[in-house]
């Protein structure tokens, strides 16, 4: 159990044909930090070629994304996110976006779930 200050979560929205390279660069880092990844649909901030946006009851309009979300030391979060977005970039509009989360909590399962030294299991 850590209640470090110093841990952040690092969230990416990436596209999803990006995945192959995004994951190949995280393995490439001198310590690989592990992550989650998540299929999601959203809208961002774009309104698209007609300039506005205008959803009926029935017709809604999603991109679809997936989002990676990483534990990490707060000192690696700006590698990390220098990283991912120099591997999950094309050039083109809604590429994604990154961003990072004060962590006030972290436990392993493994750790915490274990049975205390003596004890009964």
């Amino acid at each position: 159990m850590s209640t470090d200050p110093e841990f952040v979560v690092v969230t990416a929205l990436i596209k999803p044909h990006m995945e192959g390279s995004v994951v190949r660069a995280l393995h490439d880092l001198p310590e690989f930090p592990g992550f989650s990844l998540t299929e999601v649909r959203g809208q961002g901030r774009g309104r698209g070629a007609g300039g506005t946006y205008r959803a009926t009851e029935y017709d809604f309009s999603y991109l679809r994304h997936l989002q990676l979300q990483i534990v990490c030391r707060g000192e690696a979060a700006p590698q990390i996110c220098d990283v991912i977005a120099a591997a999950a970039w094309t050039g083109h509009k809604g590429d994604g976006v990154i961003f990072t989360t004060p962590l006030r909590y972290f436990v392993r399962v493994g750790e915490a779930g274990r049975p205390p030294a003596g004890g009964a299991s």
